[in-house]
Protein backbone atom coordinates (compact mmCIF):
# COMPACT_ATOMS: atom_id res chain seq x y z
CA UNK A 1 0.00 0.00 0.00
CA UNK A 2 2.78 2.75 0.98
CA UNK A 3 4.70 1.64 -2.81
CA UNK A 4 7.68 0.14 -1.19
CA UNK A 5 7.41 -2.66 -3.09
CA UNK A 6 6.57 -3.44 -6.90
CA UNK A 7 3.08 -5.61 -7.53
CA UNK A 8 3.90 -8.94 -7.68
CA UNK A 9 6.92 -8.29 -4.80
CA UNK A 10 6.51 -10.42 -1.56
CA UNK A 11 8.28 -9.28 1.60
CA UNK A 12 10.13 -12.60 2.24
CA UNK A 13 11.76 -12.08 -0.87
CA UNK A 14 13.82 -9.05 0.42
CA UNK A 15 16.72 -9.92 2.52
CA UNK A 16 18.32 -6.44 2.10
CA UNK A 17 14.93 -4.67 3.09
CA UNK A 18 14.54 -6.86 6.36
CA UNK A 19 17.96 -6.46 7.41
CA UNK A 20 17.62 -2.59 6.90
CA UNK A 21 14.42 -2.96 8.98
CA UNK A 22 15.47 -4.90 11.56
CA UNK A 23 18.63 -3.15 12.68
CA UNK A 24 16.62 0.17 12.70
CA UNK A 25 14.15 -1.12 14.79
CA UNK A 26 16.95 -2.69 16.97
CA UNK A 27 18.89 1.16 16.93
CA UNK A 28 15.44 2.66 17.81
CA UNK A 29 14.62 -0.30 20.70
CA UNK A 30 18.42 1.31 21.71
CA UNK A 31 17.44 4.55 21.92
CA UNK A 32 14.67 3.69 23.62
CA UNK A 33 15.99 1.70 26.65
CA UNK A 34 19.35 4.27 27.02
CA UNK A 35 16.84 7.14 28.07
CA UNK A 36 14.89 4.58 30.32
CA UNK A 37 16.67 2.35 31.69
CA UNK A 38 20.46 3.85 31.29
CA UNK A 39 21.48 0.97 28.72
CA UNK A 40 20.82 -0.03 25.23
CA UNK A 41 18.03 -2.54 25.45
CA UNK A 42 17.90 -6.44 25.96
CA UNK A 43 17.77 -9.07 23.14
CA UNK A 44 18.48 -6.71 20.51
CA UNK A 45 20.58 -9.22 18.76
CA UNK A 46 17.17 -11.63 18.39
CA UNK A 47 16.54 -9.04 16.28
CA UNK A 48 19.45 -8.96 13.99
CA UNK A 49 20.98 -12.15 14.60
CA UNK A 50 21.45 -13.90 18.27
CA UNK A 51 25.25 -14.48 18.83
CA UNK A 52 26.87 -15.56 22.11
CA UNK A 53 28.48 -12.00 22.89
CA UNK A 54 25.04 -10.48 22.79
CA UNK A 55 24.42 -13.07 25.45
CA UNK A 56 26.93 -11.35 27.12
CA UNK A 57 26.15 -7.97 26.65
CA UNK A 58 22.66 -8.97 28.10
CA UNK A 59 24.22 -9.64 31.00
CA UNK A 60 26.28 -6.83 31.62
CA UNK A 61 23.76 -4.32 31.11
CA UNK A 62 21.10 -6.48 33.19
CA UNK A 63 23.71 -5.94 36.05
CA UNK A 64 24.37 -2.09 35.35
CA UNK A 65 20.16 -1.93 35.13
CA UNK A 66 20.71 -2.98 38.12
CA UNK A 67 23.09 -1.38 39.77
CA UNK A 68 21.84 2.12 38.33
CA UNK A 69 18.25 1.20 39.35
CA UNK A 70 18.60 0.91 42.94
CA UNK A 71 22.28 2.90 43.47
CA UNK A 72 22.24 5.91 41.48
CA UNK A 73 18.95 6.68 39.50
CA UNK A 74 16.77 8.44 42.32
CA UNK A 75 17.42 11.91 40.33
CA UNK A 76 16.05 10.20 37.11
CA UNK A 77 12.67 9.62 39.24
CA UNK A 78 12.90 13.36 40.85
CA UNK A 79 13.14 14.77 36.81
CA UNK A 80 10.58 12.56 35.69
CA UNK A 81 8.13 13.61 38.76
CA UNK A 82 8.91 17.32 38.31
CA UNK A 83 8.33 17.15 34.79
CA UNK A 84 4.83 15.38 34.85
CA UNK A 85 3.49 17.61 37.81
CA UNK A 86 3.73 15.43 40.41
CA UNK A 87 5.76 17.22 42.43
CA UNK A 88 5.53 21.02 42.93
CA UNK A 89 7.88 23.21 44.38
CA UNK A 90 7.16 25.24 47.34
CA UNK A 91 8.26 28.43 46.91
CA UNK A 92 8.19 29.60 50.57
CA UNK A 93 10.58 26.51 51.25
CA UNK A 94 14.13 27.89 51.30
CA UNK A 95 16.11 24.78 51.74
CA UNK A 96 16.32 22.29 48.31
CA UNK A 97 14.99 18.26 48.87
CA UNK A 98 17.59 17.45 46.46
CA UNK A 99 20.26 18.06 48.27
CA UNK A 100 20.48 15.09 51.39
CA UNK A 101 24.17 15.28 52.72
CA UNK A 102 25.62 11.44 52.85
CA UNK A 103 27.76 9.68 55.65
CA UNK A 104 30.53 8.46 55.51
CA UNK A 105 29.47 4.95 55.36
CA UNK A 106 28.45 5.60 52.31
CA UNK A 107 31.87 5.86 50.19
CA UNK A 108 33.87 3.95 52.85
CA UNK A 109 31.96 0.67 53.81
CA UNK A 110 31.46 -0.57 49.84
CA UNK A 111 34.95 0.47 49.14
CA UNK A 112 36.28 -1.41 52.41
CA UNK A 113 34.22 -4.69 50.77
CA UNK A 114 35.56 -4.50 47.60
CA UNK A 115 39.31 -4.03 49.24
CA UNK A 116 38.94 -6.99 51.45
CA UNK A 117 37.27 -9.29 49.00
CA UNK A 118 40.15 -8.32 47.13
CA UNK A 119 42.27 -9.32 49.34
CA UNK A 120 41.03 -12.65 50.24
CA UNK A 121 41.18 -13.80 46.72
CA UNK A 122 44.62 -12.55 46.60
CA UNK A 123 45.63 -14.25 49.66
CA UNK A 124 43.98 -17.64 48.27
CA UNK A 125 45.87 -17.21 44.50
CA UNK A 126 49.09 -16.37 46.14
CA UNK A 127 49.56 -18.96 49.36
CA UNK A 128 51.93 -18.29 52.13
CA UNK A 129 54.78 -20.28 53.40
CA UNK A 130 52.48 -22.43 55.11
CA UNK A 131 48.99 -23.45 55.09
CA UNK A 132 48.02 -21.93 57.92
CA UNK A 133 49.20 -18.61 57.14
CA UNK A 134 46.99 -18.55 54.19
CA UNK A 135 44.01 -19.90 55.98
CA UNK A 136 44.66 -17.50 58.54
CA UNK A 137 45.11 -14.81 56.03
CA UNK A 138 42.48 -15.67 54.17
CA UNK A 139 39.79 -15.81 57.39
CA UNK A 140 40.74 -12.60 57.80
CA UNK A 141 39.93 -11.11 54.97
CA UNK A 142 37.25 -13.21 54.31
CA UNK A 143 35.31 -12.08 57.29
CA UNK A 144 36.25 -8.31 56.95
CA UNK A 145 34.47 -8.73 53.83
CA UNK A 146 31.08 -10.45 54.73
CA UNK A 147 31.24 -8.48 58.17
CA UNK A 148 30.97 -5.24 55.89
CA UNK A 149 28.53 -6.75 53.77
CA UNK A 150 26.44 -7.47 56.49
CA UNK A 151 26.42 -3.87 57.73
CA UNK A 152 25.72 -2.85 54.00
CA UNK A 153 22.71 -5.35 54.00
CA UNK A 154 21.38 -4.22 57.65
CA UNK A 155 21.83 -0.83 56.45
CA UNK A 156 20.52 -1.67 52.46
CA UNK A 157 17.44 1.08 52.30
CA UNK A 158 20.49 4.23 53.42
CA UNK A 159 22.50 2.98 50.50
CA UNK A 160 19.68 2.89 47.90
CA UNK A 161 18.97 6.30 45.81
CA UNK A 162 15.59 6.77 46.29
CA UNK A 163 13.91 9.86 45.11
CA UNK A 164 13.60 13.12 47.08
CA UNK A 165 10.50 14.33 45.70
CA UNK A 166 8.01 12.06 45.85
CA UNK A 167 5.55 12.79 48.86
CA UNK A 168 5.84 10.45 52.15
CA UNK A 169 2.69 9.18 51.82
CA UNK A 170 3.60 7.28 48.32
CA UNK A 171 6.87 5.99 50.25
CA UNK A 172 4.72 4.03 52.81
Amino acid sequence: RLGVLHVGQRIEEQADFEKIYKNAWADNANACAKQYAGTGALKTDYTRQRTQWGLIMDGWNSLIRYYKNNFSDGFRQDAIDLFLGNYSVDEVEHASPLHVKKDWKFLALPIIMVVAFSMCIICLLMAGETWTETLAYVLFWGSASFGTFAIILYNGKDFVDAPKLVQKEKMD
